[in-house]
């Protein structure tokens, strides 16, 4: 399997640029195109967080031999903008962190494969990028783990299990400033994402599946209240703005949602973690979570585009700082658009080549203001046709919304942070 997600990490703030950050490659045109002096710092920049020993990617691009062997692979992913794996069109939009290759980084990587893949110069090689271990926002004030380990089998692919964690904090600490989300085993995690339960729904689900965990490929299969932050090679751990509360609910449970994916010849197993950092006030916002969610709709079987809305209206003012967009299988592209009362229109979020495999939750530059009134919708179009090579029904037929990923969802989420109320 080519494809690392994501899952879904929250990226809240744009990467800060350091010594380790790798410069972008220059060349005149005139000049040979070669490994050591500019193709590996675009891999270094924009490929190496999966593509190295120990992660997710199915092959390293850190060394000359590996990327020469994958060269024909490389073209293929980058000119068709398969990787690195970034779907938000530009302008639609301003985000942090884009993994989005420059059209120079595309026709310098075409050119080195069209010259025969050159080592160059060992005098030009970049130092190795280094890429954090453990905790990288220090020790947590508590950690919330898988209770037991669980073991992938082996050459297997698209195993999503949810783990339901008890939170065991005393109630004086359930105010949070930061969470990361730590991997046990990167050669197996795919990407995690987290929730929160409030139902008891996901201990029913637990306590009906063997084994540790509960299948919940596609969602975890109870509505929500919230969570704390994802996972997925490259994206770093949630941190709010200060002054900010963040909370976790009484009585909640965290529900762990692991998507695995093991194509070696052995068993591995996994203890994947959750660390949290508490916090106290004063506080003068509180995090928000928005959704516009469309539900009881239907896709006809043989349908190549069914356009389905989904919005929702804020009853307060909301600074924008991420957004989320889900579909299933069917999903084609989304539009994000926020309508203010004014009558503008406020570009929040597009993808037009929809990849149930890449789930991004972009984060913006700059916190987007969004009046009392503002209207967010989202606009969701499936491909239900028989010429849909991803569509799991063949022949084709009549899809509802639903939880399953055979079924479909249409689904944007805005994290945000919104003024308390006075009293």
């Amino acid at each position: 399997m080519r494809r690392a997600v994501l899952l879904a990490a929250l990226l809240l703030a744009a990467c800060q640029t350091s010594p380790n950050t790798p410069t972008r490659p220059q060349v005149a045109a005139d000049h040979a195109v070669t490994f050591n002096n500019q193709v590996v710092r675009i891999f270094q920049r924009n490929c190496q967080t999966c593509h190295r020993p120990g992660e997710v990617a199915p092959f390293s691009l850190t060394n000359y031999q590996d990327a020469h062997s994958r060269r024909d692979d490389i073209i293929e992913a980058v000119e068709s903008r398969y990787m690195p794996p970034w779907k938000a069109v530009p302008g639609h939009g301003e985000f942090a962190d884009a993994r989005r290759l420059s059209d120079e980084d595309i026709r310098l990587i075409a050119r080195w494969v069209a010259d025969g893949a050159p080592e160059g110069d060992a005098r030009d090689l970049p130092a190795p990028r280094k890429f954090p271990t453990g905790w990288t926002l220090g020790t947590p004030s508590a950690v919330l783990a898988m209770e037991e380990p669980f073991t992938v089998p082996p050459r297997t692919k698209d195993i999503y299990r949810c783990f339901v964690v008890p939170i065991r904090i005393a109630g004086d600490w359930r105010m949070i400033r930061a969470s990361e989300v730590l991997p046990g085993n990167r050669k197996v995690v795919h990407h995690v994402q987290t929730f929160l339960d409030v139902t008891g729904k996901s201990e029913e689900l637990d306590a009906a599946d063997p084994g540790p965990g509960y299948t919940c490929f596609g969602g975890p299969r109870f509505d929500s209240s919230g969570g704390l932050g994802g996972w997925a090679p490259g994206y770093p751990p949630i941190e709010i703005p200060s002054r900010v509360a963040w909370g976790i609910p009484p009585g909640a449970r965290l529900v762990i949602q692991v998507h695995y994916h093991n194509p070696g010849d052995t068993p591995e197993t996994d203890v994947t973690r959750v660390g949290v950092h508490f916090t106290s006030g004063p506080f003068d916002r509180r995090l928000s979570v928005v959704r516009a969610l469309a539900w009881n709709f239907s896709i006809p079987a043989g349908a190549e585009r069914e356009v389905i809305r989904a919005s929702t209206t804020l009853s307060n003012d909301l600074d924008a700082i991420s957004i989320h967009a889900h579909m299933h299988l069917l999903g084609r592209a989304m539009t994000v658009t926020a309508h203010l009362p004014d009558g503008t229109r406020q570009p929040m979020l597009k993808i037009d080549d929809w990849d149930f495999d890449w789930q991004i939750r972009y984060s913006y530059k700059q916190p987007v203001p969004l009046p009392t009134g503002t209207r967010i919708e989202a606009e969701c179009v499936y491909d239900n046709s028989a010429t849909n090579p991803k569509n799991p029904s063949k022949p084709p037929r009549l899809v509802i919304s639903g939880f399953e990923t055979t079924d479909e969802m249409c689904l944007a989420t805005v994290l945000g942070t919104a003024r308390l109320a006075t009293r």
